[in-house]
């Protein structure tokens, strides 16, 4: 199987936020942490050779000596017709962070409600995730994510770009698949991998990208998630280091 790599670019564009008050950077799983360089201001481009579910996590940390209030406000800056959008914000580390459908992010711009602003303190951080669902085989979705301070005021910002782009040549990676079921869980998961050889590889982050299991086995895979918190989790299947698909899933007991 041919492996699918993923392409990451970062491009400045025009800042015209408040400096010194917050830093935002990509969010690590491995680290729990955001690392690279600052994003302030800037445009975040990643290029998917693959369908589907795709996502960025951005970290939002409080550098000012107070304690902040914040919100998120999210610009559709351009739009693919057949694909949706939807996000999840919360305080880093708390898996009970905030997701919201496409159905309820049906404006343009869409702000996230009051009743559910975030207090961040000093040196405190807050995670944005960003996902892009129903991917085609090409095609560019462009957000702009502005941070909301008390009720109206944009601090800074951050533009996500996610561009999809044909697997030339991979003609063996449509014969690969994944299933996840039953979803919604609420005791064992079944993942079930085609088309591929040797061990598979899993990961299952909460809402705002927290590892909570990782593991590798047979194709077929049994996780028991009986003791897992209720909410959304993402799964990322991969294979000999290469990712096959990530699916979003619901744990209800």
């Amino acid at each position: 199987m041919k492996k699918i790599y993923s392409l990451v670019t970062v491009v400045l564009v025009a800042c015209s936020t408040s400096f010194g008050q917050v830093e935002i950077k990509l969010w690590d799983t491995g680290t729990q942490a955001g690392v690279g360089n600052n994003l302030n201001g800037q445009e975040y481009t990643y290029y998917a050779s693959t369908s589907g579910l795709h996502h960025v996590t951005l970290n939002f940390k409080n550098t000012s000596a107070s304690t902040k209030t914040w919100k998120v406000e999210r610009y559709r800056l351009d739009d693919e017709a057949t694909w949706s959008d939807y996000l999840c914000w919360g305080i880093a580390g708390d898996q009970n962070g905030m997701c919201y459908t496409t159905q309820l992010m049906s404006t343009n711009p869409w702000t996230s409600p009051n009743a559910y602003s975030l207090t961040v303190a000093p040196n405190e951080t807050a995670n944005l995730v960003a996902y892009t669902d129903q991917v085609t085989a090409s095609g560019t979705e462009k957000y702009r994510f502005y941070l909301i301070e008390g009720q109206s005021t944009r601090v800074d910002s951050v533009d996500v770009t996610l561009t999809s782009v044909l697997a030339v040549g991979d003609q063996k990676q449509e014969e690969v698949g994944v299933s996840i079921y039953p979803n919604p869980v609420s005791s064992v998961l079944t993942v079930n991998a085609t088309g591929v050889e040797g061990s598979v590889e899993l990961k299952m982050v909460d809402v705002l990208g927290k590892v909570v299991l990782a593991e590798s086995g047979a194709p077929i895979n049994k996780v028991d998630v009986s003791n897992f918190k209720n909410g959304v989790y993402l799964v990322h299947v991969s294979n000999k280091g290469s990712l096959i698909q990530t699916k979003r899933i619901v744990i209800k007991h």
